[in-house]
């Protein structure tokens, strides 16, 4: 499921409870799987609150939208590099259609199954396609294996060597994932430790034009 891109002002009508419905589990939702920015909106709606039951000094809607504006919105503030994941490359170390190829066989749109490595962490992904419809729809099916105990923390599937998202998802307690995209070239990336890590498995192929 593509996760769907919620704005600073969205995050400040939540953080003063003024949305309802839809919207608030579409927030909750984006939260949910971006514990950074859910610190942030937590940090708004102690703000906020603090403004609204501060007798002492009365706030004006003026020094409140100041307040606000002082935070700025996520994609203005530039993260410094000490706060940036480190990134940790994953090398393809299983490919299920090289063996098929080395039996005689050439893709035909059929499933199959890629296993990438590194030093915390293992993913074993099988890519198939949707309800049979070879080259439009596909699902990835994943399992994710730390070695050192990290804290598993979102998938996500971006366009190849950019931040385009193309579809998020939060595995369960096994490590186990899925996700939907059509057919192209993708880095699969892993959060670990609440974001302090990001395995990266560079140039996914999904689908049968790469089969």
């Amino acid at each position: 499921m593509k996760q769907e891109h919620v704005t600073f002002e969205q995050l400040v009508a939540y953080a003063s409870g003024e949305l309802t419905g839809r919207e608030v589990s579409m927030v909750e939702a984006y939260l949910a799987v971006l514990p950074a920015v859910a610190r942030t909106t937590e940090r708004l709606h102690e703000v906020i609150l603090r403004l609204r039951t501060d007798d002492t000094v009365p706030a004006t809607p003026a020094a409140v939208r100041r307040a606000l504006n002082l935070l700025q919105t996520l994609d203005e503030v530039p993260t410094p590099d000490w706060l940036a994941p480190i990134r940790i490359l994953a090398r393809l170390v299983f490919d299920s259609r090289e063996q098929l190829a080395m039996a005689g066989y050439r893709g035909s749109g059929a499933s199959y199954q890629l296993a990438f490595d590194c030093e915390p962490a293992r993913v074993d992904l099988q890519i198939l396609p949707q309800d049979r419809a070879v080259g439009e729809r596909w699902r990835v099916r994943g399992q994710v294996t730390v070695r050192d105990g990290a804290e598993i923390g979102a998938v996500t599937l971006v366009a190849a060597h950019t931040d385009t998202v193309v579809a998020t998802a939060v595995p369960d307690q096994a490590g186990r994932f899925k996700l939907d995209a059509h057919a192209g070239v993708f880095d699969l990336r892993i959060d670990l430790d609440d974001g302090a890590r990001c395995v990266v498995a560079p140039r996914l192929e999904v689908g049968a034009d790469f089969a």
